[in-house]
Parts: C-alpha cells; structure tokens; sequence
C-alpha cells in the first residue's frame, strides 16, 4: 500500500473496527475459554482470530512487510520498518467481562514509531495518531484532538495510574514503586491501554508499567510524541520495547524515574 498516513491511518482504523463484531461475540460468549501460553499468560481464541484477521489484511494491502503480534510472533524480516499487533490488549479483563480491554495497532517506520491506533470496542472509543494527522479521539462517532499534558509541579500533585502492584513485586523496582505510590497526589490501578486512555484524556499524569512488551507500546510511543508527552524506560530512555514504562509529560517522567531509581533495591 503506497498511501499517505492519512490514508493509512483510516485503512487501519476501518480494518480494526472490522475486528469489533467478532471481538465482541467472543466477549460475550460463555463458552470463551482461557489457555495459557508457555509463559503462563493468558489467551483465548478471540486473542488468535483477531491477530490472524489483522494480518491477512496488512500482508494483503502491505505486501512483504514484516509484522511483530502478539500472538503469531514475528512474520518476515525485521528491520527498520515494520508493524506490531496487539490483538487483545488485557485478556485478563476481556476474560472476566471487563470492558477495559482494546486492540492495538502500530507501525514503526525508519526505526521510530509513527503510527498508533487504539480501539475500546466496548466503550466505542478509537484514538490514533500517525504523521501530518493530529492525535485524536473518536467517542460514539464525534472527533476531538487529544490534549496536551498538564504541568505538575511535583510528585505529590501528580496523579498516576498502573498495571496492578502485583507487576511489581518480585524486581528490583518495588520499593521504587511503593515510593511512588505513596508520594504522589492520586494512584489508580486501571490497567492495560484502558489507563493510557485517561491519560491521554488529562485525567492522569502518568502511567507506569513493569512486565509490557514491544506490541503493548509502539501504539503509546507514537500517541506520546504527538502529545507533548515521552514513553521511557525507569532510567528516563526513549524505549518502547519494555518491559519497563513511563508515559507522561517529559518533567513528570524524569520526577518518576528519579524516585524510582533511588528507592529501588540494590
């Protein structure tokens, strides 16, 4: 496909609105069954049908280009260009009929991220991003542009969203984490891209995460640059293949890192 990034942005948001009605006849099935992968993670058969969809859809409007999934691993050569999938991100929540799950599409081209589109089918809420298109919103079918961040003073006045404490617990980053909580204005536990969301939106000023992958992202990497924010790792490093995280405005990020550094263990 030789297209502008607009284009391409709304191919990718149409084939993954595509993905809505069979991701959500799974979501609500009773007989949706959890497996466990090698790496005791979740997945169900909505997590393998919706990589698969997603990828005969770019395979036959990108020919040859390589793609990294969740599920399917990585397809074709890697090099300075290419696709991540995110299928389901939060099978945990989508198991347990939670609506904070949502599918992640992202592309990273000359070897930085550009392009980011995420789609709450629940919720009926898409956000995407991609170069020369403005990051936005798509609530119930009106556009908004997401805004930018707002100043924080200190730690104490940020609010700050994660993945759940239990990430935490057994790295080097626990006591770090447990500084961080403690110290700030306001923490929530709303994980997944369901955080990034609000974030996004200005109802938190951060998302920290431990344990997310290069598919989990890419998206977020994308949607930061064209936000005024930055996704690091916790040593304050332009990063989004994991498993460590920061999105927030970049003062914000560098307060986060610094507590973290410094109350972590040795």
């Amino acid at each position: 496909m030789r297209a502008s990034q607009q284009s391409l942005l709304a191919w990718v948001e149409r084939e993954v609105r595509r993905c809505r009605p069979l991701a959500l006849r799974y979501f609500t099935s009773s007989s949706l069954r959890v497996h466990r992968k090698p790496d005791r993670s979740p997945v169900t058969a909505a997590d393998r049908a919706i990589e698969e969809r997603l990828r005969r859809a770019i395979q036959r409007a990108c020919p040859g280009e390589p793609i990294v999934g969740e599920e399917f691993g990585v397809s074709g050569t890697l090099g300075s260009s290419y696709w991540t999938l995110d299928p389901i991100d939060g099978t945990r929540a989508f198991s347990r009929g939670l609506p904070s799950w949502g599918i992640m599409v992202g592309r990273i081209e000359r070897g930085a991220p550009t392009l980011g589109l995420i789609d709450f089918p629940v919720i009926d809420v898409t956000i995407g991003v991609a170069p020369g298109v403005s990051a936005y919103e798509r609530d119930r079918g009106s556009h908004a542009p997401l805004p930018r961040p707002r100043r924080v003073p200190s730690l104490r006045e940020a609010v700050i969203f994660h993945g759940g404490a239990q990430w935490w617990q057994r790295t080097r980053y626990a006591n770090g984490f447990a500084r961080v909580v403690r110290d700030c204005y306001l923490e929530r536990a709303y994980g997944d891209c369901y955080g990034y969301l609000w974030a996004l939106r200005g109802c938190a000023d951060a998302v920290i995460d431990h344990g997310v992958k290069i598919w989990d992202l890419v998206p977020l990497a994308a949607l930061a640059r064209a936000t005024g924010r930055v996704l690091t790792d916790f040593h304050g490093h332009s990063s989004w293949t994991g498993p460590e995280a920061v999105f927030a405005r970049p003062d914000v990020a560098r307060l986060i890192c610094r507590t973290l550094q410094r109350a972590s263990t040795k």
